[in-house]
Order: C-alpha cells, then structure tokens, then sequence
C-alpha cells in the first residue's frame, strides 16, 4: 500500500486554500519597490514643475 491509501482523506484537505511560503514577502516587496518608485517619480518629477497653471 502506498501512503496515500493509508492517510485520511482530511490530511489530504488540509493544505488546500493555504498560499506558498513566501508569497507575503513577495507581495510586500513588490509594495514596497511600487512604493519607492512612486515616491522618486513624485519628488523628482512632479515637484520640481509645480503646480498647475492655467
């Protein structure tokens, strides 16, 4: 018999719905470089023209 047979079928459920190690981490990295990226763009950018004129 392999292992399969011999457990249960909720062992078999209970990693379903679950997300992969890591996957926080990469979100929150992708966050934070969008984050960055919009804040140079911001300084760097947007701020040195000033505001709208008409």
């Amino acid at each position: 018999m392999s292992d399969e047979e011999l457990r249960g079928s909720s062992d078999l459920d209970a990693d379903i719905g679950g997300h992969p190690k890591g996957t926080l981490a990469i979100v929150g990295v992708y966050g934070l470089l969008f984050a960055l990226g919009w804040l140079i763009l911001y300084f760097l950018v947007f701020v040195p023209r000033g505001a709208l004129t008409q």
